[in-house]
């Protein structure tokens, strides 16, 4: 499977092999809805893709790897990399530097990681995003109110692994064909190939991360009537959630599912505060129509 190089929290990177085989191949496209990192889609066995998210930012991004060579990215990373004084163990390795418990390279890259926030606020480059993704905390895809990214420095830096994702990724996204949009979930204008496969992975109504604090109950609803719609009409569509998190369950969700065929996929998220140390259940589901 090829997963995003920049695995933010709430991509689907761990859960592919068990979602990708239950899309059905026989479709016009793709259709996700809350694409994010763009990996399931880009990883399905099929050739045409409409890729949309209300974050113009994570589309810009997608759309960024799929027109721009990986000589060219990384060649403008490693100017923004060298510029800011960052680590690089891609090239460096890990011997030259002491990671203290819990602190990692953050204590060498917080200077240089700051000054790039502050610069990249001031005049928005897609490049200096993408290093400010790959060294920040969780590579964590946030921005307050007034559209400055914020989040603090991370733990890593761009390491073999992270390269290699990198260079799979933007080579592997080339080979399909790809549309992006970027509008809300309840726009009509996204669901008007009846042939297509759409899937929804939308922010989890039960669980506190950052990028699912702006959903509430009203868009859960307004989602699930939508799907039923799309059912209605005969379209098909799959709808990753989770159903349990933190002692938490969606009621609302879990009663719904009971009309359509739900795969439950039962797995462990550590929790992305490095404080906490607990290891917390989810139940993960994929609920699909068809």
């Amino acid at each position: 499977m090829i997963v995003n190089p920049i695995s933010y929290p709430g991509n689907k990177n761990k859960l592919l092999s068990q979602i990708i085989p239950e899309l059905p191949n026989n479709c016009s496209q793709i259709v996700e809805i809350f694409c994010g990192s763009g990996v399931v889609s880009i990883n399905s066995n099929i050739d045409n893709i409409l890729l949309n998210d209300i974050s113009i930012h994570a589309i810009d991004l997608l759309n960024y790897f799929y027109t721009t060579s990986f000589e060219n990215i990384i060649s403008q990373i490693e100017n923004i990399i060298f510029e800011y004084k960052l680590t690089y163990t891609y090239k460096e390795g890990k011997a030259n530097y002491i990671e203290l418990k819990h602190e990692g390279l953050s204590n060498y890259n917080r200077e240089g990681y700051q000054k790039l926030k502050n610069d990249y606020n001031k005049q928005n480059d897609i490049n200096k995003l993408i290093v400010l993704l790959i060294y920040g905390f969780n590579h964590y895809i946030r921005f307050n109110n007034d559209n400055q990214f914020n989040v603090p420095v991370g733990k890593v830096d761009l390491s073999s692994s992270i390269y290699k994702n990198l260079k799979l990724f933007v080579n592997h996204i080339k080979s399909k064909n790809i549309s992006f949009s970027n509008k809300d979930f309840r726009e009509q204008s996204l669901y008007q190939d009846k042939k297509a496969i759409y899937y929804f992975d939308p922010p989890y109504l039960i669980t506190n991360a950052p990028y699912n604090s702006n959903w509430n109950i009203d868009d859960e609803k307004d989602l699930l009537n939508l799907l039923d719609d799309l059912n209605d009409k005969g379209i098909k569509f799959a709808l990753s959630n989770v159903i349990l998190s933190n002692g938490k369950e969606n009621t609302l969700l879990k009663e719904w599912s009971k009309k359509y065929t739900t795969l439950i996929l039962k797995r462990q998220y550590r929790n992305a505060n490095y404080q906490k140390k607990n290891i917390t259940d989810t139940i993960e589901v994929l609920i699909k129509n068809y």
